[in-house]
């Protein structure tokens, strides 16, 4: 069943149809961690996360709004609306333009009364809330593994091929969205990116824009030697082994 009610005025632009996890109410979210830009739970099952948007630095306090004409404040209000508009903007193209490669389920950035679900979530001490799901912003996303975690985890396990060809396919999963126009501000492959089983995926895509200069091989050539050059390191660092692989084909990728 596909969702079909669409927000009016200004949150409209973000609504994105879709349809929620089946059975998503019976499940608990548990608190896992957080980020600059929100908090994460984790379903009973491990197979999603819930993300709840952090708001402190994307819209001033509600009571500044009846204070108007104060400069100062003025200008504190536009530069978190323009917070909240590319954060905002960034998940919607994520949705549109890399559901897959990034996980993404369920985004729900404009508040609803469509979707009749509550479910409960446990915060940081243990604490049990029952959230109404038309109430807030959020998103849902299959649970992955770090990069970083994989990796080691498939070396130790002697699985150096399987380490290869992730490292491969991480790389084609960066150039793929440089090729599709979209510009990555916080390519960070340590905190960023994971695995799903075996499959890439972006986790964290907060900071994405669109950009036609992207696909030029002129900019996104210097631009993925330079997204990588920590992911580099750590591989030189750590396994060393795997270091030729890795140059191989950002070689290959950056020269067309």
């Amino acid at each position: 069943m596909v969702n079909v009610y669409a927000p009016k005025g200004d949150n409209a632009k973000w609504h994105r149809e879709g349809s929620l996890p089946e059975g998503i109410e019976n499940q608990t979210f548990t608190y896992f961690n957080s980020g600059s830009q929100s908090y994460v739970f984790v379903s009973e099952d491990g197979q999603l996360v819930l993300k709840l948007f952090k708001f402190q630095h994307m819209r001033a306090p509600p009571i500044l709004d009846f204070i108007k004409g104060f400069a100062p404040l003025d200008e504190k209000r536009a530069k978190k609306r323009n917070v909240l508009e590319k954060t905002f903007n960034s998940l919607c193209i994520g949705y549109d333009k890399l559901k897959e490669e990034t996980g993404l389920v369920f985004l729900h950035l404009a508040k609803t009364d469509h979707l009749h679900k509550k479910i409960v979530i446990i915060d940081k001490i243990g604490k049990k809330h029952l959230l109404d799901l038309d109430r807030v912003e959020f998103l849902i996303q299959k649970k992955g593994t770090l990069a970083y975690s994989a990796l080691n985890e498939w070396m130790e396990k002697g699985q150096v091929q399987q380490a290869k060809e992730a490292i491969a396919s991480l790389l084609h999963l960066s150039i793929h969205r440089c090729k599709m126009g979209i510009f990555d501000k916080d390519p960070d492959f340590s905190t960023n990116f994971g695995f799903i089983d075996t499959a890439p995926f972006q986790m964290d895509f907060g900071r994405l824009s669109l950009s036609e200069e992207e696909k030029d091989i002129e900019t996104y050539a210097p631009e993925m030697i330079r997204i990588t050059r920590e992911l580099e390191k750590w591989i030189r660092e750590n396994h060393p082994e795997l270091f030729e692989p890795f140059q191989r084909i950002l070689d290959e990728i950056t020269k067309g």
